[in-house]
């Protein structure tokens, strides 16, 4: 029997946060106080069970060394984001602004070019405007987010059986397999953004 992994999705999005100096409206300070703030069991994701991996980072504006007189640096602070997703990239976005807006607009929503709207529409259109060419594949898994969590899983409990069985006699060992078996066969899923 053959698997057929489900389609993956890529995605990578620069998004200019300030470009003045001394950041006057606080966007930039805004930006970083929302990535601070979003730990991983308190995390919108948790409900976009499509997510392999996501990446959020602030790229700061870049000055050029002493003595560079090449003039290329950053003119501005960026939002990068990066993501492997199972799906498409408008179904993680609808999924992340149904499940946390306020996330959204405390990210990306202080990005210039954002639009003062709410709705899932219009970070669907920001984020295409912001996308970069050449996504990669990030995650190293190359089976669906649910079937990762699944084999992670049954792996945790079949060596916490092993761990637990340990000194057993061949009888007991075998009643405590049987016993167990289902549990392991089948385990249920921990809740996304868990592991």
């Amino acid at each position: 029997m053959s698997r057929t992994p489900a389609p993956h999705a890529f995605l990578t999005a620069l998004s200019p946060i300030e470009h003045r100096p001394d950041d006057p409206d606080r966007r930039l300070a805004g930006v970083r106080a929302a990535l601070a703030a979003h730990t991983q069991y308190e995390s919108a994701l948790r409900d976009c069970p499509t997510v392999h991996m996501l990446r959020l980072q602030v790229i700061d504006t870049l000055k050029p060394a002493m003595g560079d007189t090449s003039g290329v640096h950053l003119r501005s602070a960026w939002l990068l984001c990066v993501a492997e997703l199972d799906g498409c990239v408008d179904d993680f976005l609808d999924a992340l602004y149904r499940t946390d807006p306020d996330f959204v607009h405390a990210t990306w929503g202080r990005c210039t070019g954002y639009p003062p709207y709410r709705g899932a529409v219009f970070l669907r259109r920001y984020i295409a405007r912001c996308r970069v060419g050449g996504e990669l594949p990030y995650a190293a898994f190359d089976a669906s987010v649910r079937a990762t969590r699944f084999a992670i899983e049954r792996k945790e409990r079949l060596g916490a059986f092993a761990a637990a069985a340990q000194g057993l006699d061949p009888e007991a060992l075998q009643a405590a397999f049987a016993a167990a078996r289902e549990g392991l066969a089948q385990p249920d899923l921990p809740r996304a953004g868990s592991l």
